[in-house]
């Protein structure tokens, strides 16, 4: 009886803004959301690298530029890149998961699971994208370079869309950092811009506007 009584009053003398306290102030997914970032810059710095063809310099300075918190910096940090197998990882397992992303042909880059290597890598998927034979310029696109030069059709406010364009390249944003813009209006290319960096012949990823 005396043991009870003991425990209840051990429990009612506990304040309530301890146990509150204890209740949340563990962040149970600060794991899930490390992993997250990590293969996302995992995914973006690899884009940058080995599909467009770009200089570390410049992924961290676009690429990376809406990313809050990215690991490292351009001089160096906890990533890797191999460049013989055209991938990268973020993170070590002392500081928490590390992500891996890896170029695969016809494809881009691909994130890895948390439990897969670069021992996995030749074991992803790839795409034999074999391009059309002939002179690009002088293909149509979407199967070659060759684009009619016909103005934009009356039915396109060519103001609007230039303002459009405007706001995705000029406003000032810590979420998005546009590289290329491309827009197609029944089957034809009426619009195109490019970031500083970037032109028509850098291969980029489209995400899932593909």
């Amino acid at each position: 009886m005396i043991r009870v009584l003991t425990l209840c009053l051990c429990l009612a003398c506990t304040p309530v803004g301890a146990l509150a306290e204890q209740e949340t102030g563990h962040d149970y997914f600060a794991a899930q959301r490390q992993m997250i970032s990590r293969g996302v810059q995992a995914v973006l710095m690899c884009n940058g690298l080995f599909t467009s063809g770009r200089s570390l310099e410049q992924v961290f300075r676009q690429e990376l530029a809406y990313l809050s918190d990215p690991v490292g910096t351009v001089e160096g940090g906890d990533y890797r890149i191999d460049t013989g197998m055209r991938a990268v990882e973020v993170g070590s397992p002392d500081s928490g998961p590390v992500m891996r992303a890896a170029f695969r042909e016809g494809i881009g880059c691909i994130v890895l699971a948390p439990d897969q290597d670069l021992d996995d890598v030749d074991s992803l998927p790839s795409f034999d994208a074999t391009p059309p034979t002939g002179d690009p310029s002088r293909i149509p696109w979407p199967d070659g370079d060759l684009l009619p030069g016909n103005p934009i059709p009356e039915t396109v406010n060519a103001a609007a869309l230039q303002a459009a364009s405007d706001w995705a390249f000029e406003r000032d944003t810590p979420e998005q950092d546009t590289l290329s813009l491309l827009v197609v209006h029944q089957g034809r290319i009426i619009h195109e811009r490019y970031a500083e960096g970037i032109d028509r012949d850098t291969r980029t990823r489209t995400w899932s506007t593909a």
